[in-house]
């Protein structure tokens, strides 16, 4: 059975550790009644922990994105577990509201615009804010993401963990749109995640994670069907396995494909080579195990392709040249009404890749 919306043990935390409930305003006589379909039952005590986000409003034509800081250790200290010793992540649960555009955990490193030290809850809307800027997290590991509307419950294979440590500060972004392209039924958004752990014996492999993103994208009136790659190479010294990966982008993208590459070649893999592939922008696959257990040889990585369709922008043309003014410095000359990579849904792009694989490697290289 579903549980009430509560923090549970949680509240026992301080706010930096993890977020209060808050109540969102009354309803408006029109408006529909958030419900609480999507809340997870908690994990048992000792067993790893629950984080729920606020409930954030995101009115008619907002994107709200908003980034929430937690240390794993306390977290796990006020559900049972010991404050000192890893935190060996073996199965993942996410569940999220309609109008959800991504939901991505990552670990914090190095700091620039987006710090754990200004509050446990840092939200901004629009495009505007340090959670919209992804320099602030750009060698941040990434933990978990989905970008699927309900619920995702996934158990890594036996013996694969993603170990965190007690003292690592751990942020969850979550982006949901009310827009043009994208809507948010409920006008609430909210997320709820669940951490299983297992025992350190049980531990043999420790899981990585690759976020891959192709920045220079550009989708013109007059390139208005262009293809863009991308590449990682994991500098692995034995054979790894692939376990997940999902693709990302916005509604001009039509397909988006990951192959298996030799790490050397400078022409896309053969078709045999793919592993995975999105037709859906906003609500697109992820392959994970079992169903995807993928050998890469040594010396390998990834290869990840998105095809792009341009369609008139639904905030107008002027709007796409002055940000591509103001944030590449595009001559006048060299605009042309071009959705360019950025965070907002109705005028910008983007090319991402997200890969899970064991065991982990310290050199991954992506271009």
């Amino acid at each position: 059975m579903r549980t009430p919306l509560a923090l549970l043990s949680l509240l026992a935390l301080t706010t930096t550790a993890c977020p209060s409930t808050v109540d969102p305003p009354d309803p408006g006589p029109t408006d529909p009644v958030p419900t609480d379909a999507y809340a997870l039952d908690p994990v048992p005590a000792g067993q790893g922990f629950q984080y729920i986000t606020r409930e954030t409003e995101v009115p008619q034509g907002v994107e709200q994105q908003d980034c929430y800081f937690f240390k794993a250790g306390d977290i796990a200290a006020a559900n049972g577990m010991s404050p000192t010793e890893p935190i060996n992540l073996h199965r993942i649960q996410i569940s999220q509201r309609d109008g959800s555009h991504h939901m991505n955990i990552y670990r914090v490193r190095t700091i620039v615009g987006l710090d754990p030290a200004n509050g446990e809850f840092q939200p901004a809307s629009n495009g505007s804010g340090p959670c919209f800027n992804s320099a602030n997290w750009a060698d941040w590991p990434l933990l978990a993401n989905t970008q699927q509307d309900g619920t995702i419950d996934w158990t890594y294979p036996e013996g694969v963990a993603n170990v965190i440590q007690p003292e690592e500060w751990l942020m969850l972004q979550s982006h949901f749109v009310n827009a043009s392209t994208q809507k948010t039924p409920q006008n609430y958004g909210r997320v709820w995640v669940n951490f299983w752990v297992i025992p350190q014996e049980q531990v043999k492999h420790e899981l990585g994670t690759i976020f891959a993103t192709k920045q220079s994208i550009r989708v013109c009136t007059k390139n208005p069907t262009p293809t863009f790659d991308g590449t990682c190479n994991l500098n692995n010294k034995a054979p790894v396995q692939i376990i997940g990966a999902n693709g990302h982008f916005h509604s001009r993208g039509k397909e988006f494909r990951i192959y298996a590459w030799d790490g050397m070649s400078l022409e896309r893999p053969p078709e045999d080579q793919r592993f995975y592939t999105s037709e859906v922008w906003d609500d697109p696959p992820m392959k994970r195990s079992p169903e995807l257990d993928l050998t890469l040889p040594a010396s390998s990585g990834i290869w990840y392709t998105c095809d792009y369709e341009w369609t008139p922008p639904p905030i107008g043309c002027a709007a796409l040249d002055e940000f591509d003014k103001k944030k590449y410095s595009t001559p006048d000359r060299l605009l042309d009404c071009c959705y360019t990579f950025g965070p907002q849904v109705d005028q910008n792009e983007h090319c991402n890749a997200f890969i899970y694989y064991y065991p982990k490697q310290d050199n991954v290289n992506c271009f």
